[in-house]
Parts: C-alpha cells; structure tokens; sequence
C-alpha cells in the first residue's frame, strides 16, 4: 500500500502538471506546431522494473522525435514528490533522494538535475490534454535511471542500480502479503527437529566497562566491571550461567542452571512437564507469598507463555546496546527501557484488563530500525482447559544463587544475620507445590501449599481457590490458613463495563504471614479503572487506582496513582499522578505526599528523543528531576547520543555525549559526562559474543546466549528429491522470513544466511523471502517450516528450491458476478494447506510461486459459511515443467447441496517457454 503521504504528494503533483498543461496549451505558443496529440492515438504503457510492475500504468504519445510519457502520470507512478508553479512554467521538487533536486524551466528553456543541468530542446516537452508529455530519453537523464519505452509491446521498462523507494515499497507490501502464511496452523506445518547433545559448547555474551570519574570530594576514581553470559548444552540438558563482577573487578555474582523446556509438554514421561530446572530458579509468586530466585529446583506442566496471575503478566527479552524498549497495552504507552549492560528489557507486574490485551513491545535501534514483538493475551478466556489439570512444584533458596560461596556472596545481599521470631520475609528454605483443575470451560479450582523455613522456625499455609468467568468478568476467590492459626482471605476480579475495564481485588487476614511478615490485623482494598476519553479531537487512555491498607489503628494508609496517555503528532506522552495520605492514629502526623510526572517519546526528523520529568507538589512543591536524551544515527555503524539532565536534590545538573561504533566482532561506545558541581567522567563499553555454532570460535556483535538462531541453507533441489546432492547448487542472494520479519542479511555464495534473536521456546514459521530469489521460477518446495528456538543454539535446516508456477481462478455467483473476498486454500497431495489467497472485488485469485505438484482447491470454513456454499471446489490441478500456468476459469459456486461447476472445460495451462 503507498505511503498516505507519498499519495498526496503523487496525486498533488498529476493534477498540478495537468493544469498547468491545460493552461499552457491554450496560451502558449507550442514548441511543435507540427504536432498534435491525439487522445485516439494515446498508448497505456505498464512500468516494469526488474521483476516488479509499478502502478496503474502511464500514458504516452508517439511522436516524431519518438515516445514522450505524461509527466504527471510519470509522477505518480514513481511517488516522486514534485510540484508545479503555473505562472511560472516549472516543474521542481527532488526524486529519491533528497540530493537529486530537480527543476524543469519551461519558461528559460532550462532543466537542472543534480549538479548538472543543459538545455530544454525543441519537441523535448510537448502539451497535451493530459498536461506535460516529456520525451522518454530526457527523462531518463533528469531522474537518473534507464527509461525505455516501447509503444508496440506497451511496456515503460525502467533500469536502476540501485532499488528506487517506490520498488522498495512495493517490495515490502508483497512480503507482508506473503507472510500471513506464517499465521496457518503451525501443527500442520513440518518441524525441523533440534536434537539435544551431550555437550554444545555455549554462546557466550560479554559486556565490559571501564570508566575514570573525578569528584572533589574523593578525587580520581577508576572503575572497572564485566558481565559474562553462556548458554549451551551438556548431558542432554539446555544451561545457562551469568557471572557480574563489581566496580572493583572482583566476582560479584555467579547463577548456573539446568533445564529444559518443551512447549508441547513431552518431558518426565508420565508427568508432562512443560519445564523444569535446578540450580538458579525463580520461586512461584503469590499475593500471600513472593517469588525470589535462589538455588534450588522446579518442574511444571503449566503453558510457557501463561501470564503470571490471571490479572498481571510479565516480559522479558533481548535489548542490545544502543537499543531501547517501549511497551504498549492496546495502544497505551505504559513504561520504557533503556538498554544497560544486562542487555535485556523486564517489563515485571504488568497490568492486564478483562478481554483481549495486545500487548506491542517495540524496539529501537541505533541506525532507526524499529522491531516489534506482538502478544495478545486474553484474559477470561486463558483457563485451565475442562478435565485438564495444571501443576508446579519447586524448592529454592531465596536470594542464594548456587554458587554464592565460590564468589563470596549472593543476590540477597549476604546471610540474613539477626531476625526477629516470626520473620520470614528472607526464608533459608522455601518449598511449594500449586495444583489448578479445570471443571468446565469458564470454571477451576486450585490449592496452594507453602513451607517456609527460617533459622529454626517452620511455617506451613495452604490456600484452596477458585475462580470464574462470569460474562464479561473474571472472579476469584481464596482461603487460606496458616500452621500458627492465622487466616487470610482474598477475592479479585477484572472486568469490561462498556469501554470501561475495572480491576479490584481486597485481602483481609488476621494473625497470616503476609510476604513474610506476621500481620496480626491486615486489611488491603484496592480498585482500578481503566477508560478512554477523547477532549475535543484528541484520544486519551486514563488509568486511576486507590488502595486502603489497614493495620491498625495506629497504621492506615490511603495511596492513589493516575496516568493520561495520548499520541500528538508522532509523540507518546503519558502523565502520571501519584498521592499518598496517612491516616489514623499514627504519630507524629505525616503530611500528604503528592508527586506528579511525565515522560514521551517520538521522532523529529532523524533524532529520537525521550524525556520525562517529575515534580514534588505536596508536602512541599518543588522541581524534583528531569532528563532529556537524544538519538542520531550519523551513518550505518557510527551513532551519537546526547542526554542533559537535572536533579534538584543534589542541585547537580548533567550532561553526557556518546559515541557508538558498530564492527562485525563488537560494538563499542564511548562516553563524556560532566556536571555542574565540577565533576566529570569518562567511559568505554565494549559488547561482543563468541559463537561456536561453526566449529571454533567466531567473534560477534550480536546477542547470542539469551535468544535462539536460526542458520538456513539455501539451494537448488535439481532432482526434486528433498535432499541437496554434491552436485547441486547453493543460491546466493535470497532471505528468509521468520514469522512476521524478514532477514536483515541475504544468502552467502554457500547459501547460508542466519537470523539471531528469536524468541526461545516459541514455534516460528520458517519461509523464504520469494521476491528475494534471482530466478522468478522458484519456489520452495516446503514453503514453511516450524522451529521452536533455543537460547545460545543454532537450529540448522536446509530450503530446497524447485520450479515453480502460477494458478489463477475466478470466484462467481450464480447469476456470474464475481464473488468477492472469499479465502480460498490450496491443499497438497497430503490433504496440508500450503497456500491461502482471497478473492478480489471481481472474483479474481492467484497463487503464485506454487512448487511443482498436485494440489486440490477448497473454500475456508469460515467463507463457505458466510457464502453458503460447499468448500470443495471439485478441481484438481498439476503444475509442471510442461504446464507452469494453470488458467481455471469462472468457478461458478452454488448452494451447498450442489456441487460447485467450472464454467471453463478443462484447465487451460500454459506451456513453459
């Protein structure tokens, strides 16, 4: 689809040169009197480039001195944005690039191009009722390209070296056509195994850091740190170890664990794990109970990708250096993350409302790429299936990792020392084991049963629940009972009221360890509503939240939060209002504490900007902080940020210049801060990876040991037996798609090409980019296959490529008119669905590229119901090297208690040429 943008301006620019032909016409003298343009004599001429035909065509005139195009026409079709002055005669504007400025001087007989420019000469511009008719050589030199016409065979046939915006564009709608194969059920697709090994040696990611900061205070200092991240393979088992150490160099901490995971739960046998792991392991996370990690184990059936609570998710990911996170619920701007020396981005206790909750997490990179990961979520209908039932069971450590005492100190800050009885907000030992049964579809049960240990103390609790979808809401409900006598219950639910979602939950408990804290009187309400607005013509997304928690009356406090989010012009801004009173009988009183904030994010020109802000209003009104950076990318591997900054409690303002460059083996960045108090400092970061994939070991800039690879080999199946011989080729040039995004790179001169950064443990389809395949014959002769990544692997498969054709139909009713917007699939020799297209306004479908074979057509379900008719379309078709257009003519559809009727007789098929 063209550019909203670029349409205006193509559109702009024909009806401008069309006026200004038509004026021109009538009150200038013309150039070629001998000459007139006769609308009968008019040629449509299509406009091919490479593989690809622009537009709807141009117009164009054969002339004595040869073929002239309509210049508006011309325009259009090449989305160039030019404009007309009437009084002046002058066509002008730039084509392609910014650079290539152009302006066409009637008046003077002069047309500038560039750094070039020459005479206009007689017959080189003629009028005709279409406006502008320019020569087809001139052209040619004025915008750079090859430009030949051809009156008899109706073609314009354009040469570029380089691909023109327009071709790119086109390009890229056709690849997003393309990739909503990768939205077929995967389960019908073939999968690409990837076997575990004795031992893989791992993916290993490094972030260094070295610094020199100068305060008066305490003189020069010299700072220095790493992180080291592996994954890899070792007696059948998936690993991953980190390793930080502090300013000073030394071991900070060391986590390793071992697992494997497996979405379709086929681990253990009979128990159908999904997942399980020992050594650093997350704890299951309640509202009675946090889930810290620590050393320990954990195995479970539940779905990888299910959200943490019913009501809240999480999300996590690879971020690289130079990159930032943005993260979006339904559109709304809800929170951001720059990129640190994890590497990563946490989106933790994220709120979700009743529905469905499309999630965007969308990432920016350095040179202006922009990628984004789409999760939709929802909530009320994500139950325990009915008859199913969902289990986790760990035990852990909190806040030791497994190797705390080889680096002499762990995540929780070293050992607890003194603890008061009764507290287990840091437990030596914490076990759990949570069992969800599915009753039917909008109803499950669960029980929760804890056991935490501290110093010589042991507390059991068990919590049985139960939760509901009650139309549009979903209710829960629990009771649970410690082995001190204590109880604590708790109801929550979310809910849509119209465009309103609401969210509330309330916790009452009485002598119940609460996060490891013994409340003898504990009382927590809290609600949330969630609404859009709109204030004049501008959309609004407003959040509001109020939570009361009482304990006791010499201890309540009352907290609300508020947030307005809108798009203006490109820019997302979101404002936040956060308040908090005390009440009771607490002493001394506390006065209210009100602070508010706001933070955007958008686009001027090539800079990205981020910025946020915060005020003190109440107790006392102040400045607080704020913060602006800026993001340029100065060329392919070379990029500037800047950022000034302000805090008013240190009365210290900032600000820092970087420089990143971009290598094949690294990335590195240098920095300069100073401050106003006199301080300043000076730092390098250096981001690489050792990949071993290969054989040895290969240095790389990209992120490796957190995200899944995929390595395709590409060649040409001469034989058609699925299998590459010596003797067949590898293809160079082409690019594969990995669900919705294509590969940044081609295939090399051994057909390989590797695409990093793929999500573990989530089935992808794998596919091949066809406008990217030198030979328009080809097609695969799989034209998807399913991998389901792991970190620091490489999945390795080969695509073969075969000869390829065209099959083409037409949709029509009884009465003959075309039958629009009908999906219409097309089915192998096993009865798989390879290929989906929809009928146009007129009936038209085409599938192309479709690998030799025998395929079967059908309607989908969901169009042959709308239709009422039958899905089969009683036609089988055969592409082969002899017959590689297949031409099915009007397929008349009936009732469904008839049999659908080609009108055409048999197939007319092409023979190849």
């Amino acid at each position: 689809m063209r550019r909203p943008l670029g349409w205006m301006r193509g559109a702009f620019a024909s009806l401008a040169l069309a006026a200004a032909g038509a004026v021109a016409a009538w009150a200038a003298v013309p150039v070629t009197p001998a000459w007139t343009a006769n609308p009968e004599e008019q040629f449509l001429l299509d406009v091919n480039i490479r593989q690809l035909r622009l537009g709807d065509g141009v117009r164009a005139y054969q002339t004595p001195g040869g073929t002239c195009v309509v210049f508006g026409d011309f325009l259009t079709t090449l989305d160039v944005p030019m404009k007309i002055d009437l009084a002046a005669k002058k066509a002008s504007g730039w084509a392609f690039n910014e650079e290539n400025r152009i302006e066409i001087d009637q008046a003077t007989g002069m047309a500038r191009f560039g750094k070039q420019q020459e005479r206009i000469s007689q017959g080189t511009i003629r009028e005709t009722p279409e406006g502008w008719c320019i020569d087809s050589a001139a052209l040619g030199r004025w915008f750079g390209i090859g430009v030949n016409a051809s009156t008899e065979g109706s073609m314009l046939l354009l040469e570029s070296e380089a691909k023109l915006p327009v071709e790119l564009a086109r390009e890229r709608e056709q690849r997003a056509a393309r990739l909503h194969k990768a939205a077929l059920p995967l389960e019908g697709l073939p999968t690409v195994k990837l076997p575990y090994r004795m031992w893989r040696a791992p993916a290993l990611d490094f972030v260094v850091n070295a610094g020199m900061t100068y305060r008066a205070s305490d003189g020069l200092k010299v700072d220095r740190s790493a992180s080291v991240a592996a994954a890899g393979e070792i007696a059948r088992l998936s690993y991953d170890a980190m390793m930080t150490s502090d300013s000073k160099g030394r071991p900070q901490s060391l986590r390793v664990r071992a697992y494997r995971s497996d979405p379709d739960g086929g681990l253990l046998g009979p128990l159908q794990a999904t997942h399980f792991a020992v050594g650093d392991v997350d704890g299951l996370s309640s509202r009675l109970v946090g889930g810290a990690s620590g050393r320990g184990a954990q195995i479970t059936n539940r779905p990888l990708f299910n959200p943490v609570a019913f009501d809240r998710t999480r999300f996590e990911g690879d971020l690289p250096p130079g990159w930032d996170a943005e993260l979006y619920r339904n559109g709304e701007l809800l929170a951001f993350s720059r990129s640190d020396g994890s590497s990563r981005y946490v989106f933790d206790d994220v709120p979700m409302i009743y529905g469905d909750n499309r999630f965007e997490i969308i990432l920016y990179g350095p040179q202006g790429q922009q990628r984004s990961r789409l999760e939709t979520i929802n909530v009320g209908q994500s139950q325990v299936r009915p008859g199913k039932t969902w289990y986790w069971a760990g035990v852990s450590q909190p806040g030791r990792n497994l190797l705390s005492n080889v680096v002499g100190r762990d995540d929780g800050g070293g050992p607890p020392g003194e603890r008061e009885p009764g507290d287990f907000h840091r437990p030596d030992l914490q076990a759990a084991v949570q069992i969800e049964h599915g009753l039917d579809k909008r109803t499950s049960i669960g029980v929760l049963a804890t056991v935490l240990l501290a110093d010589n103390e042991r507390l059991t609790f068990v919590e049985g629940s139960v939760r509901r979808s009650i139309g549009p809401a979903l209710v829960e409900a629990a009771v649970a009972r410690d082995s001190n006598g204590g109880i604590a219950a708790r109801v929550q639910g979310i809910a849509r009221l119209g465009s309103v979602n609401v969210s509330a939950e309330s916790l009452y408990a009485d002598g119940f360890t609460i996060n490891g804290r013994r409340e003898d009187r504990y009382r927590d309400t809290r609600i949330a509503l969630d609404a859009p607005l709109k204030i004049g013509h501008q959309r609004f997304a407003a959040h509001g939240d109020v939570r009361f928690v009482d304990r006791g009356a010499a201890d309540r406090t009352l907290d609300a939060h508020g947030r307005l989010s809108t798009n203006i012009n490109g820019f997302n801004l979101t404002s936040l209002v956060n308040w908090q009173r005390r009440l009771g009988d607490n002493q001394p009183l506390q006065a209210d504490h009100l602070d508010v904030g706001l933070i955007g994010t958008g686009r001027i020109g090539d800079l990205r900007l981020r910025g946020e802000a915060q005020w003190d209003i109440k107790p006392e009104s102040r400045f607080r902080t704020a913060e602006v950076s800026a993001y340029w990318s100065a060329s392919e591997n070379a990029d500037w940020e800047g950022a000034i900054a302000y805090d008013a409690y240190a009365k210290r303002g900032r600000a820092r210049v970087s420089h990143i460059r971009r290598f094949n083996a690294l990335a590195a960045a240098a920095s300069v801060e100073a401050g106003t108090d006199g301080s300043f400092a000076l730092g390098l970061n250096l981001n690489f990876s050792l990949d071993s994939s290969a054989g040895g070991m290969r240095f790389t800039s990209q992120k490796l040991a957190n995200t899944g690879t995929v390595e395709a080999r590409i060649y040409r199946d001469l034989n058609d037996n699925g299998h590459r011989e010596l003797d067949e080729p590898w293809e160079e040039g082409a690019a594969i798609t990995t669900g919705q995004r294509v590969s940044d790179d081609i295939s090399d001169k051994k057909g390989l090409v590797r695409v990093n950064g793929l999500q573990p443990y989530m089935p992808i389809a794998i596919g091949i980019d066809a406008s990217t395949l030198n030979d328009p014959s080809l097609a695969p002769k799989k034209a998807l296959q399913v991998v389901v990544p792991r970190p620091g692997v490489s999945a390795k498969l080969e695509i073969g490529l075969v000869g390829a054709g065209d099959i083409e139909g037409m949709l029509v009713r009884g009465d003959g008119r075309g039958f629009e917007g009908l999906d219409v699939e097309l089915l192998d020799t096993a009865g798989k669905v390879v290929a989906s297209g929809r009928s146009d306004y007129d009936g038209f479908f085409l599938f192309e590229r479709v690998a030799y074979g025998r395929y079967t057509l059908r309607l989908s379900a969901d169009s042959a119901k709308v239709a009422g008719v039958g899905r089969s379309l009683d036609k089988v078709v055969e592409i082969s090297p002899d017959r590689t257009i297949i031409r099915l003519g009007a397929i008349r559809l009936v009732k469904a208690d008839r049999i659908a009727m080609v009108d055409a007789a048999p197939a007319e098929a092409v023979p190849a040429h």
